[in-house]
C-alpha cells in the first residue's frame, strides 16, 4: 500500500473517531466525564473540533450544562452562526452514544499511531545516534502514553522529595476529629476511605459528623443514596446545635430553639458541606457533579446502593466490585478523596447469641472494596443486646500507618452526636521507700575468696 493512501487511511479513521466522540459528548451528557478522563484536547487534530471539546470542557468544569445550543453560544455563535451546521452534523452522524467507548478507544489508536509515523519520519531523518536514541525513547512513551499518567524517574523523584518535606509546610492530612484517629490516619488527595458497619449501628450520623468538621477546610459532598438532604439537614442541625432530633421531627420547637439557632447561624452554615440526594447516580454522575463543583473530599451513603451503568448486565458481585472500582479510580484521577459507606454481611452470631465483631471478610458483595480501600474503619456496637451500647470504630486496614487501634464512643441517638470515651488512666504505681545508699559491696572474682592483691600482679607483676 503506497504512504499516501495509508496517510489517507490514518487521517479518515481519525476524523471519524474525533467525530464519534464529540457527537457522543453532545448527544449524552452523561459521557463527558469518561471521555475528559481519557482524551486531551491535542488529541484534536481539526481546528473546529479541538475548539468544540475545550467548549465542552471548559461548560463541565464551570458545572454548566451541556447541550448543543449551549456548547454553540460558548463558541460565540448565535442561530446563523457556522458552528449550528457542525455541531448538528456531530449529531447526524453519531446516532447513538452507546459506542463512546470504541470512539474513544479508536481516538487514542489514531493520535499514537499518527504520533508513531511523525516520530518515524524524524527518526530515518536523523544523523546522530543521540538523537535516534531519544526518538526511539518517544517512540516507546507513546505507545504506552495515557492522559492521566504521570511518571518520574528517581532524580525526579529526588527533587521533589526535598521540595515536599523540607519542613516548611506541615502535610495537610484529612483531620477526623479524633485524636487516636487523625494519628493514626493519614488519609491524602485520591486516597479511599470505606466506613464498614451492620445496620442501625450508626454509620450515617457519624460520617455526617465526620463531614460537618472536615468541612471547615475542605469542600464536601455528602451523597446519599438512602436519605434525602432535607432529612441529612435534620440530622446535621440536630448534632451541631444539640437540638432533640425528635423535637425537629415532630416539629416541636420553641422559640427559644429558634433563636439558639439564629445565633449559632455563622458555626452552622461555615462548613462548606453539600448534601446531595444521589438516588439513581452512577458512579460516573458523581464524578461528573464532584468535578463540577471542585469537591476535595467525597462521601458516598452508601456503597452498594450506588446505580450501575446504564444498560449493564451484572451479578450482585460484578456491580459492586465494578463500582468499588470505579470509585477508587475517580479519586485516583482526580485527587478526590473518597469516603464510602459500606453495608456489612449479616452478622454471625455466637453460641450465646451475641454478635461478634465484623472483619474484612463481612465487606458485603465484594472482596474487591477491600482491596481498593486505603483504609477500612469498622463502626459496631459492644452489645447488641442493648438499645443504647456504647459504639467502637476500630482500625482494620490502613496502607499508611498502624491497623488494628479502636476508639469507644457514646452515641446519643437524639442529638445524633458521637462523644468519645476516653480511655481509663491506669493508676500511677505505688511510690516505693527510699532506701538509704549502702557502700558497694566487694565481690571476689576469685574461688578461694582471696584478692587482687594477692596475686603476682597485684604484689608487682609477674617476672
Amino acid at each position: 500500500m503506497s504512504e499516501i493512501k495509508q496517510d489517507a487511511i490514518l487521517s479518515q479513521r481519525l476524523l471519524d473517531a474525533q467525530v464519534g466522540v464529540l457527537g457522543s459528548m453532545l448527544i449524552d451528557p452523561d459521557t463527558v466525564p469518561e471521555v475528559l478522563s481519557r482524551v486531551r484536547d491535542e488529541d484534536f487534530a481539526e481546528k473546529k473540533y479541538r475548539l468544540i471539546f475545550q467548549a465542552i470542557q471548559a461548560r463541565f468544569r464551570a458545572g454548566q450544562a451541556i447541550d448543543p445550543i449551549l456548547v454553540r453560544g460558548t463558541l460565540g455563535g448565535g442561530v446563523d452562526s457556522p458552528w449550528t451546521s457542525i455541531l448538528q452534523g456531530l449529531m447526524d452522524v453519531t446516532t447513538t452514544a452507546a459506542h463512546v467507548d470504541d470512539y474513544v478507544d479508536a481516538l487514542r489508536a489514531s493520535v499514537t499511531l499518527s504520533n508513531l509515523r511523525t516520530l518515524g519520519t524524524q527518526l530515518a531523518e536523523a544523523d546522530r545516534l543521540e538523537d535516534a536514541q531519544a526518538l526511539l525513547d518517544q517512540m516507546r512513551a507513546q505507545q504506552v502514553s495515557r492522559p492521566h499518567v504521570q511518571a518520574m524517574d528517581m532524580a525526579e523523584g529526588l527533587e521533589r522529595f526535598f521540595d515536599r518535606h523540607n519542613g516548611e509546610e506541615k502535610p495537610q492530612y484529612l483531620s477526623w476529629g479524633v485524636p487516636v484517629l487523625d494519628e493514626r490516619i493519614f488519609a491524602e488527595p485520591g486516597d479511599m476511605v470505606v466506613l464498614g458497619g451492620y445496620p442501625s449501628d450508626g454509620k450515617t450520623a457519624l460520617a455526617l459528623q465526620f463531614a460537618f468538621g472536615i468541612g471547615r477546610n475542605h469542600r464536601v459532598g455528602f451523597f446519599s443514596y438512602e436519605s434525602t438532604r432535607d432529612k441529612l439537614f435534620d440530622r446535621t442541625v440536630s448534632r451541631a446545635a444539640m437540638l432533640s432530633y425528635t423535637k425537629i421531627k415532630r416539629n416541636q420547637l420553641t422559640e427559644e430553639d429558634y433563636r439558639d439557632l439564629l445565633e449559632l447561624r455563622p458555626q452552622l452554615t461555615e462548613p462548606k458541606l453539600t448534601l446531595i440526594d444521589a438516588a439513581g447516580m452512577t458512579v460516573m454522575d458523581i464524578q461528573a457533579y464532584s468535578q463540577a463543583h471542585r469537591y476535595d473530599v467525597v462521601f458516598v451513603d452508601y456503597l452498594q446502593k450506588i446505580a450501575a451503568p446504564r444498560g449493564a448486565r451484572q451479578s450482585d458481585f460484578e456491580r459492586v466490585s465494578a463500582i468499588s472500582s470505579s470509585l477508587q479510580q475517580f479519586g485516583r484521577i482526580t485527587g478526590t478523596t473518597v469516603v464510602a459507606l459500606s453495608q456489612l454481611s449479616r452478622p454471625d452470631r455466637d453460641k450465646d447469641g451475641k454478635i461478634r465483631p465484623p472483619t474484612l471478610s463481612d465487606l458485603r458483595s465484594s472482596g474487591q472494596i477491600e482491596k481498593d480501600a486505603d483504609v477500612v474503619l469498622f463502626l459496631y456496637r459492644e452489645d447488641y443486646g442493648k438499645k443504647d451500647s456504647n459504639r467502637t470504630l476500630q482500625i482494620a486496614k490502613n496502607k499508611e500507618g498502624e491497623a488494628l487501634d479502636w476508639v469507644n464512643f457514646r452515641f446519643d441517638g437524639d442529638i445524633q452526636t458521637f462523644t468519645r470515651i476516653a480511655p481509663e488512666t491506669p493508676a500511677p504505681p505505688a511510690e516505693k521507700p527510699k532506701r538509704e545508699r549502702q557502700p558497694p559491696r566487694q565481690v571476689s572474682f576469685w574461688a578461694d575468696g582471696g584478692s587482687f592483691q594477692d596475686t603476682p600482679w597485684g604484689k608487682g607483676g609477674a617476672s
